[in-house]
Formats: C-alpha cells, structure tokens, sequence
C-alpha cells in the first residue's frame, strides 16, 4: 500500500516530532524571536511573509504551540477585522496549548483575541478536559483535547546514576506573582471564585466552568445570537472572576508543597526556578537552561516532584512527560487525569496530602531498586506513547475523521495495464468530506450531571 505523506507546516518546536510521526514537514518562516503575545500589527505583518511563503509552498496543515505561527491578514470590508493567514488559502490552523488561553496573545485587544479565537478555521488542542470544556461552553468551535507531551529527543535510556543528595528536588517558578504584595484584585472577583474553591473541596472533579455556569449560574456564557462585542465582554468576565479560583488551585497544588518541605526537609529538599526569593523568601537555585542540563538533573535525583500550577485544571503539564522521558523517578500530586497515561505505583507515583508526601519520599529513598523500576518503567511508557510525535498521528487522525483532513482511501480497483513510459497510479488517493466541528472532548468531561440536576 502506498501512503502520500500529509505535509505539515509547523515552527522548529516541533519540527522534529512532526517529521517522527512520519509527515513530511515544511518549516515555517519564524519571526525573531518566537513570540506568543505578538500583537495585531506584527501578526498582520507576519502574515504577508506566511502567504507568500505557503502559496509558493502547498501545505496541508499549520501547527504550532502556543499561536506563534497565528498569522493574520486583513479581512475587509469591516474595519479592525482579522483573519487568520491559512484561512485564506483552505489550510487548517492547529494551535497546541501549553499555556491557558488568557496567557497568549497578550498584546492583541481581548475583543479581537476573542474574535480570532471564534473563527473555525483555527482549531485549538487543549491540554485537559476542563480547559477544552470550558472553551466549548464558551460557543468557541473546533475545540479538541489531546494531552501534553514530551518533545522527541536524545533521552538516555541508559541506567541513571544517583546523586545521594538532595533526596527530592522540584523544578518550577512559583505559579504567579499573585502573592508578591503588588497585586489589586477587585472585591466582586472574589467571591465566585471562593465559592468555587468550597465545591472542589467537596466536589474535586466538578470544573470551574460547570460550577460558574451551571451550578451556581454566576452568569450565562456567550450565545451565538450575542453580538461580537457581548459575547467577548462574557467571556473577560468569566476569565476575571477565575482568578480567585486559579489563585487557590496554585496554593493548593504547588506553592503549598514548597513551603512544607523547606520547613520539613531544609537542604535535603532542592528548589530550583526563578522568582522564589522575590515572591516568597525562598532560596533555591536558578533555572536550568540547557536541555540536557537539564534532562541530566531529572535523571540524577532519587525523588522528581512535579507541582502543577492553576492550569491545566483537571489534567497534566509537561513535567509529567518530561520526567519519566528522561528517566527520572517522578512522583506527582494526584490529578484525576494521570491514570489515562500512565499507571501509578507503577510508572509513576502520586500523593494526596502532608502526610503521605513525607512517607512516599522516606520511602522511595529507602527503596532504590523498586525507584528505579519504576522510572524504567515510566520512561518505556512516555517514550512508546507520550511523545509529540504520537500527539501528532493522533492530531491528524481526529482531524480526518472529522472530514478537516482528505481521508486517505485504499484503492481496490485492479489497475489497468500501463501504456509505455506512463507512472503507475497510486494506490491512495485523498478525499476530503465536508469539514465539521471537532469539539472532541471525552464526554463525561463535557456532561458532568450533578444528582439535582442542575448541571447539563
């Protein structure tokens, strides 16, 4: 069988996973540097390079993290509006979150950001189901849900030699400025998102969206008979009374840990980032630029904690892959959604509270052997399914059983004899079905239904 490989246009983040999935892969024109946050002005500029360079090169799809490859042109007659590049010329738009919607494009005006991020061409992976339920509830279409990854890389497969001490060792920033001492937050901001924080006390799968919305009905999300102006004004409001909610899910998921084991610990626990003696009063280390550096240190240490921040809420970050990618032993704090990756106790291992954080480090400091089984056995995991690469053959196969990508079709039509000097035929040829919305999240995290039946 003959397979025409799909051509991917993506930036050098993911050049690399892109041509190991096995797609011919086209590297974008990138603007210098890579910028998340570009603003309108920059991205329209950008996206006179982009048309003159996909028109000379045909692709079939465009992705990126983050919307650095998002490229506008101007769409008149209407004044101020945008559209994205590939658009323009029928090619899908793949942005992959690593970071919340909110926290990109920070330059371009909320109401267009908004805009932009209504329009079908662009679909957009999520990270978890709560962010792409979210989206979804929000009326923003093709939304679909893959989860983090580690980039395809030179990991050392090789046994890990380990350092005696530090016994345990977290590599982050803390989750935000938020605790600095310079932040105004409006009263009315808080109060939804403290009551939210009491329902994932009791309710710890319930997401924000479905307590914002459905249970406690705060306020009605966007509806397509709003005008543009409305439905982006929505939204903002959402976003703004999350903050106390996103506050607390950092405390409780990674600002918290830190405090307890400087106390608990002291020098047998390593803190490595930036930002924690400014925010906080912490020592710790700086940031570990070099990738392989960087790769070494996770091998190195007996215990990896991985800390999530406020985001994602329900899912994994990339700590999760990169870890157990580099070989190291990783022990995470719960999330409902770990289990779909990786099986725990396993491949990897989790805990709930104090208590059982201390007695998991005592004890994987104790168990060398079963430590590193373990970490064997994470690494085999991440580095057969959890890498960009598999997201991205999964990426492609959604987008064509949803008609966004030419199906490819064997042919079993017996081939007729060829006339001299003619090209056999293929044996695939693509055919393309009318595109419809993704909106691929699994569906209990789009249907959460509480027992009154308030929730849909």
């Amino acid at each position: 069988m003959i397979r025409n490989p799909l051509r991917i246009a993506t930036t050098g983040q993911l050049e690399r996973s892109v041509r190991e999935a096995g797609f011919e892969t086209i590297l974008l024109p990138e603007p210098s540097p890579l910028d998340i946050h570009g603003s309108i002005e920059k991205r329209v500029a950008d996206g006179e390079v982009h048309r003159a360079f996909l028109e000379k090169n045909p692709v079939d799809l465009i992705v990126d993290f983050n919307t650095t490859a998002l490229t506008l042109i101007p769409a008149p007659p209407a004044i101020n509006q945008y559209a994205i590049t590939s658009a323009a010329l029928g090619i899908p738009y793949v942005s992959c979150y690593l970071d919340p919607v909110t926290s990109t494009m920070q330059q371009v005006p909320w109401e267009s950001h908004w805009h932009i991020l209504e329009q079908d061409s662009w679909i957009k992976w999520m990270y978890d189901d709560a962010t792409a339920g979210e989206l979804i509830q929000q009326g923003i279409p093709n939304v679909l849900m893959l989860p983090m990854a580690a980039s395809n890389d030179d990991f050392d497969t090789t046994p890990a030699v380990i350092d005696e001490t530090p016994i345990v060792s977290f590599i982050g920033h803390p989750a935000s400025t938020w605790f600095s001492g310079d932040q105004t937050v409006q009263a009315s901001q808080l109060f939804s998102g403290l009551t939210a924080a009491a329902v994932h006390a009791d309710m710890p799968d319930l997401p924000f969206h479905k307590i914002f919305y459905d249970l406690y009905e705060f306020a009605e999300p966007p509806k397509p008979t709003d005008d543009p102006a409305t439905r982006a004004a929505k939204a903002l409001q959402y976003h703004n009374e999350k903050f106390f909610y996103c506050a607390f899910l950092a405390v409780k998921r990674r600002e918290r840990w830190v405090h307890f084991l400087r106390k608990k610990l002291g020098d047998a626990f390593e803190l490595i980032g930036d930002h924690w003696g400014k925010v906080y009063g912490l020592e710790h280390a700086p940031r570990i630029w070099d990738r392989q550096e960087y790769y070494g240190k996770l091998r190195r240490v007996p215990v990896c904690l991985n800390l999530l921040k406020a985001c994602p809420e329900s899912g994994m970050n990339l700590r999760h892959f990169e870890v157990t990618a580099a070989g190291g032993f990783l022990l995470t704090y719960h999330t409902t959604e770990l289990a779909r990756c990786f099986e725990i106790g396993k491949e990897c291992d989790v805990f709930h509270d104090e208590q059982e954080l201390l007695e998991k480090i005592g004890y994987y400091a104790s168990h060398p052997k079963e430590r590193a089984e373990i970490a064997l056995a994470g690494q085999r995991r991440t580095l057969s399914e959890h890498l960009y690469s598999h997201r991205i053959t999964s990426l492609v196969e959604t987008l064509r059983q949803c008609g966004i990508l030419p199906k490819v079709v064997v042919d079993t039509t017996p081939a007729a004899p060829l006339a001299a000097g003619s090209a056999p035929a293929a044996g695939i040829t693509p055919q393309r079905t009318p595109p419809t919305p993704i909106n691929a999240v699994p569906s209990e995290a789009v249907d959460l239904a509480l027992d009154d039946g308030l929730a849909s």
